[in-house]
């Protein structure tokens, strides 16, 4: 780092010689070629080797001025050394050809290694900028502030601001990549309208920016975001910047900086806010998140994860059939830690498919023991659709010997992907093992109907937050009735998920809902206590009807 701090101020030194050095440069080159003078007359005269000696300061006026400064220097020690005489002892003049000649070979020397020397240091310049700027917008990157923007004295007391276009990848695939260069450049601009004397501008990855600043107020940097979220003409588009932001003070380290104003970057886009300052608070949330995700390895290897079941009834008949397999991790010294949160973090790492394979097998051996004391229900398990293209999952499944019928995997929207053709052909692949795939926590996401429509699921789950008030609230009934008559018109049946009181209960199996699951009947239940809760549920309801 520090060689290349050194190099990068050499290139401009020559680039940009300040006034004072170039004085003290001309001042160097004069006295070198007048002590090569000395040396040369003293020494017996030109017709001696010592005449080379004038190629040292020829060296350094090439060095400082380019082939320019070759050019009139080797002039300059040419005709001064012209008046030198060819034998000192019998005062023999040189001829004109002589000096002539050396004038001559003196400039080319001069000028052809001037011109060597500017290319390469034009080269090291072009390198400088590729090496430290963006390439589209020419603005400094991440590179330049992790080397020149480190030290404690030149950071103590500003602030970092980074911005992050949440839209980068969709003005990718609908525009293509010229028209998201444009929209880089002009975006650019906007920062450097905000970018004075005391704001320094960086392009820190092709959808990062970042501000540097002297100062923070809350109203001026609103106002400065204004300007940068203008939107944005590129031709007939008109494209909206959509930028995550965070604001954070310099403590102790350009990197802490850094990752400081990211953590308040990530907060405010998981928020919905325009922006969000660093604090203490989401300091603490995030080391808490840094501390699950290094203990969530060891989780695993130890089986400190536990798995609970949470019965779905049939509304019609009132049995119990069908169960959601929950998890909790039982942490040795923290006791029960929610999903919620561990599992979105999870979900972003290769542990989910080691923590998929163990779910999927832990659920089919319990299954299984319970079949072979003649307990038969149908188990639903959360599964990210990604995991399921993973060939260790797939092995998992392929690998166990018996049906898997009574086998089922709930998908949620936000786990699925784009590409319908690859997540139909997936499904379709495990549906031949006699696996149910149910979407979801439907009606939470805008491409739901896009999902039943490209993809072969059996069943509807319709998520809590309409089902909690379907029976004081219109909207929410009119919802969970519209998609139930949806599901069935596609043949799927309906899971209602959330049933917390008779009155929905009642008002489910008016609409023709098919299952039920919810407070209303239990909480979830470790295994001994949902077999248990289920064999009795179930005896009490056939009782009831005979």
């Amino acid at each position: 780092m520090q060689n290349e701090k050194f190099f990068i101020k050499l290139i401009k030194k020559w680039y940009h010689p300040k006034k004072i050095n170039i004085l003290y440069s001309i001042s160097l080159i004069l006295l070198l070629i007048f002590m090569a003078l000395a040396i040369i007359y003293f020494a017996g005269g030109t017709q001696y080797v010592y005449t080379n000696l004038m190629y040292i300061p020829l060296v350094f006026a090439v060095s400082s001025f380019g082939y320019l400064g070759g050019l009139f220097f080797g002039c300059l020690a040419g005709y001064l050394t012209s008046f030198i005489p060819l034998s000192v002892a019998t005062m023999e003049m040189q001829s004109t050809e002589n000096w002539v000649y050396r004038l001559l070979f003196f400039v080319i020397v001069g000028t052809v290694n001037g011109f060597i020397i500017d290319t390469i240091l034009k080269t090291l310049k072009e390198v400088e900028k590729l090496t430290f700027c963006n390439r589209i917008t020419t603005i400094s990157n991440r590179k330049c502030f992790d080397t020149f923007f480190t030290p404690k004295e030149y950071l103590h007391g500003k602030y970092l601001a980074v911005f992050e276009i949440e839209n980068f990848n969709q003005i990718l695939n609908e525009y293509g990549n010229f028209i998201l260069e444009d929209f880089i450049k002009i975006l650019s601009l906007n920062f450097k309208k905000v970018s004075q004397d005391k704001i320094k501008v960086f392009h820190f990855r092709d959808n990062s920016f970042g501000l540097l600043m002297d100062n923070y107020n809350p109203y001026s940097f609103e106002k400065k975001v204004k300007i940068i979220e203008q939107h944005i003409f590129i031709g007939n588009i008109l494209i909206y910047p959509e930028l995550s932001i965070g604001v954070a003070k310099f403590v102790d380290t350009h990197k802490s900086l850094l990752q400081n104003a990211e953590i308040a970057r990530a907060y405010s886009r998981k928020n919905l806010f325009s922006y969000y300052y660093f604090n203490d608070n989401i300091n603490n949330l995030h080391n808490k998140k840094l501390s699950i995700l290094n203990e969530l390895p060891t989780a695993i290897e130890n089986n400190q994860f536990y798995l609970y079941f949470h019965p779905k009834v049939a509304v019609k008949t009132g049995l119990i059939s069908n169960a959601e397999v929950l998890i909790r991790w039982i942490h040795p010294t923290k006791g029960v830690i929610s999903p919620d949160l561990f599992m979105p973090y999870m979900e972003k790492t290769n542990l989910i498919n080691t923590f998929t394979n163990w779910l999927i097998q832990t659920s089919l051996e319990t299954q299984e023991e319970w079949e072979s004391n003649g307990f038969h229900i149908k188990l639903a398990l959360n599964t990210p659709i990604t995991c399921l293209k993973n060939k260790s999952v797939i092995n998992t499944i392929q690998n166990y010997n018996r049906s898997l019928k009574n086998l089922e995997f709930e998908i949620l929207e936000r786990n699925l992907i784009e590409d319908f053709k690859e997540i139909n052909s997936i499904m379709k692949c495990l549906k031949k093992y006699g696996i149910n795939f149910a979407l979801d926590d439907f009606g939470t996401s805008f491409s739901s109907i896009s999902y039943l429509r490209n993809l072969p699921f059996d069943k509807l789950k319709i998520d809590k937050m309409f089902i909690k008030n379907m029976t004081t609230d219109q909207r929410d009934y009119n919802i969970v009735k519209s998609s139930i008559d949806l599901g069935k018109s596609l043949g799927l049946k309906i899971i209602a998920e959330g049933v917390e009181d008779l009155d929905t209960l009642n008002l489910l199996k008016e609409l023709n809902c098919d299952s039920a699951q919810g407070y209303f009947f239990t909480k979830p239940l470790e295994s001994k206590k949902f077999k248990e809760f289920c064999i009795k549920h179930n005896n009490r309801v056939k009782h009831l009807n005979e």
